[in-house]
């Protein structure tokens, strides 16, 4: 009996945890948001839902939203890269807060431009299954915000069309686009838990029925 038991936990287990492998880059809510299994981060994947904003409005409005049965929302983050202090001076090859090839995970934006995305300093290239990362008006915009400031009266954006990362005055306009650490891809529902589990449970019965007509013979 216990061995049955046993064997039931560990087939629901199973069946719970069991996922197919997929990409880095993964679609959640039929679509709308998209999750960065790398840096378990939660995209819109409408970039330019939150349209043109100041940067504290940006931020305003980010906080605000209450998407996927989640209020956490925010706008990406940029952490100096040194681990100390910001580094405004420009560079190409990462190794300060300003300039292109800002490709680490201290970087939300940069990192998934560059790594994720896997786009160089020579432009965009690839999307992904993002909408509004192009501005046909502009070959290095569309401009983005980060919630992290630089320096008194300014924070750090990111220039999508080639991947440069700059500091912009907090009153100029940018595009808010909002991003929230985790996944928001849903549990099982109860119905289908309960479904699994009254599977399982009947694989167990049966397999104790034989044990059980064995013994007999």
């Amino acid at each position: 009996m216990k061995s049955t038991l046993h064997f039931a936990v560990l087939a629901l287990t199973g069946l719970l945890m069991a996922a197919p492998a997929h990409a880095e880059l993964q679609s959640r809510a039929n679509g709308t948001m998209v999750y960065d299994t790398a840096t378990n981060l939660t995209w819109l994947a409408d970039a330019t839902a939150g349209g043109l904003r100041s940067q504290a409005d940006a931020a305003q409005w980010a906080a605000g939203l209450s998407l996927g049965g989640f209020s956490d929302w925010g706008l990406p983050t940029v952490a100096p890269v040194n681990g100390l202090s910001v580094q405004l001076d420009y560079s190409e090859d990462g190794s300060t807060d300003v300039g292109l090839n800002t490709a680490g995970l201290n970087t939300e934006l940069g990192y998934l431009y560059h790594a994720s995305l896997g786009n160089t300093s020579a432009g965009l290239s690839n999307a992904g299954s993002f909408s509004g990362l192009v501005d046909p008006a502009n070959p290095v915009g569309p401009v983005f915000w980060t919630g992290s400031a630089s320096e008194p009266g300014w924070a750090f954006s990111f220039f999508m069309g080639m991947g440069l990362q700059d500091q912009l005055a907090t009153d100029t306009l940018a595009q808010a686009w909002a991003v929230r650490v985790g996944d928001v891809a849903a549990v099982p529902e109860p119905s289908g838990l309960a479904l699994s589990l009254a599977g399982v449970l009947a694989l167990a019965a049966f397999a104790r029925r034989r044990v059980t007509r064995g013994d007999r013979a």
